[in-house]
């Protein structure tokens, strides 16, 4: 389908043609806060050049916006309209474009409770390895037919194309927002966790560490205080504690450092031998028997991120799960990437193939991380 270029795009078709031409890979980049998240190589294209707002419609709950765009900058505008888009990517104040935090597909605390990446996109525009200009969803919810590609581009990493412009779904910012707080174990956490997901409450956080549970709820205000009500009923009759409300400089502080992975847990690893996991398992599952080592838990504890030494993929796909190994070890030791199963690796090999068959974009990114360098088998798993 034909779509409209301006001199940016057009640049970047000729850099893909030249690639072809010359068998180079190309290194997607937006501002680089995710380089540490897998292998890169190949020449960079920056992404930042092509930035803006195209269109943005608040009657419509949609925007399109160029994937150069920092988050930030969107952030501001929907701001501007009392909007958002609740699923907190991380490293926004970081600089994090658009593009890389749909390519990235990574979210934060309310993934659970709003939906992730995935569940706001309705369209986009892709370059793919032939530099054709595709587009695919549209504006509105119901405008699919066939395969809805632009969903899956959430979580790629840029291996399938490079994302010219994407729309997203927004939505009213919460009338109301407070955290509480209660002390108590992982198991009692995760426990009163699962309460969330079968009962109307308006949570749109969770995460425990270092034996606090904290919990945020927004809303409008009856809805918000009736989270109150219940989140304490269970305390008392689950954990025989009380919930305490956090200041809301204190409460803002302590997501954010949650959302830019700026919190001590991700930053400092114990050795140079350890490596920090970014695990997921099924919400029903006792986390607790899958790997002793609590860490900070989020999504009422679906989400652990995990420092160890062992390789953490095996028991955590036993498990019904995966574990993807988030940042490598100083040391340079062996580190896994997400495994797939066989039907779901056959299947990226085949879109990958259809999308990009001479790899040229982002080439190698989902590999296997060794000190000696790259493998050659290339996957990635969806967030």
């Amino acid at each position: 389908m034909n779509v409209e270029m301006n001199d940016t795009v057009k640049a970047w078709q000729a850099r893909i043609h030249e690639a072809q031409a010359n068998g180079a890979p190309l290194r997607i980049r937006g501002a680089g806060t995710k380089d540490f998240y897998g292998t890169c190589v190949g020449d960079v294209l920056d992404t930042r050049a092509h930035a803006g707002i195209v269109s943005y419609e608040p009657t419509e709950l949609v925007v399109t916006v160029r994937a150069g765009t920092p988050w930030a900058e969107l952030q501001r505008v929907l701001d501007e309209q009392q909007q958002c888009l609740p699923f907190e990517p991380p490293f926004v104040a970081q600089g994090a474009t658009v593009g890389g935090v749909v390519n990235a597909g990574l979210t934060g605390a309310a993934r659970l409770y709003v939906g992730g990446i995935r569940d706001y996109v309705l369209g986009a525009h892709l370059l793919n390895a032939q530099g054709e200009l595709l587009k695919f969803g549209g504006q509105v919810m119901k405008n699919v037919a066939g395969y809805d590609v632009s969903r899956l581009l959430v979580g790629s990493m840029g291996v399938l194309g490079l994302m010219t412009q994407v729309s997203l779904k927004v939505l009213p910012q919460p009338k109301e927002v407070l955290t509480l707080r209660l002390s108590c174990d992982f198991h009692s956490a995760q426990v009163l966790c699962r309460r969330f997901l079968v009962k109307p409450i308006a949570v749109t956080g969770s995460a425990w560490l270092e034996g606090v549970l904290s919990v945020r709820l927004a809303g409008m205000p009856a809805a918000v205080n009736a989270g109150v009500s219940m989140l304490g009923d269970w305390a008392h009759e689950l954990v025989g504690g009380t919930f305490v409300r956090v200041g809301d400089v204190q409460a803002v502080a302590f997501w954010t450092a949650l959302q830019e992975q700026s919190q001590p847990h991700f930053t400092a690893s114990p050795s140079d031998d350890h490596a920090l996991w970014r695990a997921v398992l099924p919400t029903a599952v006792d986390a607790l028997a899958v790997h002793a080592d609590m860490g900070l838990a989020m999504w009422g504890g679906a989400l652990r991120w995990l420092w160890a030494v062992e390789d953490l993929s095996v028991p955590f796909k036993a498990a019904g799960g995966h574990a993807t190994c988030y940042r490598t070890p100083r040391s340079g030791r062996v580190c896994m990437a997400a495994p797939t199963a066989s039907n779901e690796q056959r299947v990226q090999t085949a879109l990958k193939a259809q999308f990009d068959p001479k790899h040229l974009f982002n080439r190698h990114r989902f590999d296997t991380v060794t000190h000696a360098g790259p493998a050659t088998v290339e996957t990635y798993h969806v967030p």
